[in-house]
């Protein structure tokens, strides 16, 4: 039973609301917010270290560096680092006088990619800890403050004879062979002396050290990697935690589940390990919980077992042992929790209509640090005072405060009922200077996953729609994640089905409020919300206008194209030589002759979650048809369109599609 408040942590709306502006937002505008993230609080409590991503418009990238202000809020927040290609994790030293991160600074004696570095909290010169062959995916700090472990990918012991062959262009690739291996390796903060931990044909990942330093769990992953892209990530869904002696040896497996078990955390004892739990490798729409195992071994306990979604994102134990925290999805909501190590009833930590995606305590317990975003404002770092009664909340970063020059939309829940009676949610986002009882141009803008969800969070694209004087439901339909298990595996076997149902039925709920014309309605989505775009218009043509990104339209190639052929062999009921009648039941490709609504395709030409011949395919055949349609590939670009400079043009387009339909 989840207790709802022992104490409540409620950050003001009226400290989190801009001034009202009257510019409108643009892409360029939108670009330019900077992004706060990973905010860390120093062991002692008084320092805090986070993360911001700015749009260097020269290179058109994006690129993120550390920033550091005091715990307290006082005086201004300060640039830390300022190198060419940037900075992310950072980390503080247990005695708070250094941070570690990753960062591919270059130089003369540079070997490759991100390298650990550490500088001190009030400035100066970086010192690099590490220089290997491959990059750094990951590191933590010993309790003692004396070692780094760090995992990177083993150099391939052929690594010369590879590089000639690449070069004479005899470089073929056999798929499913000659893989390459992460490892955990430690190294001397003082001498820099390294050693190497584990080795073998498994890999390694979330290193992290025992308060004594003298161990160090991990998680282990029978999944390696290929110099080509192309694989089943399937494979990596069954991972268990190990522990190995910090000075070497064999380790020590812990978990024995079949499933995966994750982000392995100590308690401050050193007597238990608390980790994430998802038991079934080919249930996608499965509940994570929160274990706690004796680190000597033997059964654990679930402390999440009635708590209604998965739980254990940024999994932490309170200073004194006696119970984890972690941030869950709660709706259109993230929050933070709390449960007793021994087990009990969960407590809310935050609450409200606002997003808290990431937090850090310090080593007291008296103070955390979150990520906090009221929807209506891009997120900044926020201090709370985590000793009860709600008080003491400090706002620490203020990365964005040319938004108050901004016009922002109103951004509502809204309910309605979907087939068989569901209850349903989404986030209505209204035109600037919307009027009661007018009735406006509405996109319905769907989300991917399918298991995945919309949120409350701060959303310039809807503001940029909204700018231009459409309404924008962002709608949660079965499947949709944030609300219990069972409406998360609503759509097992039936991705186009009751979920498409509950879609329409937002539409046609905000057409009976007056607030959507409909004879002006649009409909976009990106990866299976381009999967629900592509479908959609196949079932009705009561949409003027439609855009599809990284959209799926036949099922059954895109279980041999994709890296996740698992994740349609659970929704669809097996592979899809035996399930090809629902494999085809639900494929776009199946009903393109019924197709009436111009479409808008976009999709990244190196995509390899929904490779391009999906978008390929649908283009073709609804061209063959005599739909009106667009197809932009965008070159170098993955599942996303993430170069600047791609967004700004993506946008254009949306835009000027939309208004092109609508006669606007």
């Amino acid at each position: 039973m989840l207790l709802r408040r022992t104490f409540l942590i409620l950050l003001s709306s009226a400290l989190l609301v801009p001034a009202a502006g009257t510019r409108k937002l643009t892409i360029t505008d939108a670009l330019g917010i900077r992004v706060v993230a990973s905010p860390r609080i120093s062991p002692d409590g008084n320092w805090v270290v986070w993360t911001q991503t700015e749009w260097d418009q020269k290179n058109n990238r994006q690129v993120s560096h550390l920033w550091v202000a005091r715990a307290s809020g006082n005086g201004a927040p300060a640039k830390l680092t300022n190198s060419e290609k940037g900075e992310t994790v950072p980390q503080w030293s247990p005695d708070s006088t250094r941070i570690a991160f990753l960062s591919d600074r270059g130089g003369a004696d540079s070997k490759a990619g991100n390298q650990v570095w550490m500088i001190r909290p009030d400035g100066g010169e970086a010192d690099r800890l590490t220089s290997e062959e491959t990059p750094i995916s990951e590191f933590t700090w010993s309790s003692d403050g004396k070692q780094i472990a760090f995992v990177t990918r083993d150099t391939p012991a052929d690594k010369a004879d590879r590089e000639k062959r690449k070069k004479d262009k005899f470089d073929a690739i056999v798929v499913d062979s000659d893989y390459t291996y992460a490892h955990l390796w430690t190294l001397d903060v003082t001498t820099k002396a390294k050693k190497r931990l584990t080795q073998g044909s498994y890999s390694v990942s979330a290193p992290r050290y025992s308060p004594d330093s003298r161990q160090i769990a991990f998680v282990y992953s029978p999944m390696g990697a290929q110099e080509s892209a192309f694989f089943d990530l399937n494979a990596d869904r069954n991972t268990d935690i190990h522990v190995i002696r910090a000075e070497g040896g064999a380790s020590r497996k812990l978990t024995t589940h079949t499933g995966s078990d994750s982000s392995p955390a100590w308690s401050p004892d050193g007597a238990w390990i608390a980790y994430v739990h998802q038991p079934d490798p080919k249930v996608w729409a499965g509940k994570s919980d929160i274990l706690v195992i004796a680190s000597a071994g033997g059964s654990p306990r679930n402390l999440t077992g009635e708590f209604r979604d998965s739980a254990g994102a940024g999994l932490k134990w309170s200073p004194d042992g006696k119970s984890l925290y972690w941030h869950s999805q709660e709706g259109l909501f993230h929050h933070i929790f709390r449960a007793p190590a021994p087990g009990g009833k969960i407590a809310h930590i935050t609450e409200g209509n606002r997003m808290h995606n990431d937090f850090d305590l310090s080593r007291d317990g008296s103070k955390a640090v979150v990520l906090a975003d009221p929807g209506n404002a891009p997120p900044d770092v926020w201090s709370l005072d985590l000793n009860g009664g709600g008080g003491g909340r400090n706002r620490i970063s203020n990365a964005n405060p040319q938004i108050d020059e901004f016009a922002i939309a109103k951004a509502e829940p809204v309910r309605w009922k979907g087939p068989d009676d569901f209850d349903v949610e989404g986030l209505l986002t209204y035109p600037l200077d919307y009027t009661p009882g007018k009735r406006v141009p509405l996109i319905l803008n769907i989300h991917g996953g399918p298991y995945g969800a919309h949120s409350g969070r701060f959303d310039s694209r809807a503001q940029i729609f909204a700018a231009n004087g459409y309404a924008v439901l962002a709608p949660n339909p079965r499947g949709s994640t944030g609300y219990g298990i069972k409406f998360e595996q609503a759509n097992v076997s039936d991705w186009g089905g009751k979920d498409f149902g509950d879609l329409m039925a937002g539409v046609d709920s905000l057409v009976a409020k007056g607030v959507a014309d409909p004879d002006k309605l649009l409909v976009m989505g990106g990866s299976y919300g381009g999967f629900m775009t592509f479908w959609t218009i196949t079932q009705t043509n009561r949409f003027k206008a439609a855009i599809g990104h990284a959209g799926i339209s036949d099922w059954y190639s895109f279980h041999g194209q994709s890296d996740i052929p698992g994740l349609m062999e659970y929704g669809f009921g097996g592979q899809p030589w035996v399930s090809t009648g629902t494999y085809r039941k639900y494929s776009p490709m199946t009903f393109v002759d019924r197709v009436k609504t111009p479409i808008l395709i976009t999709h990244g030409e190196q995509d390899r979650r929904v490779p391009i011949a999906q978008a390929e395919q649908y283009y073709r055949a609804l061209k063959g048809v005599g739909v009106k349609t667009v197809f932009v590939r965008y070159p170098r670009e993955g599942h996303g369109i993430t170069e600047p400079n791609h967004q700004i043009d993506l946008v254009g387009r949306q835009l000027e599609w939309f208004a092109q339909h609508l006669g606007q």
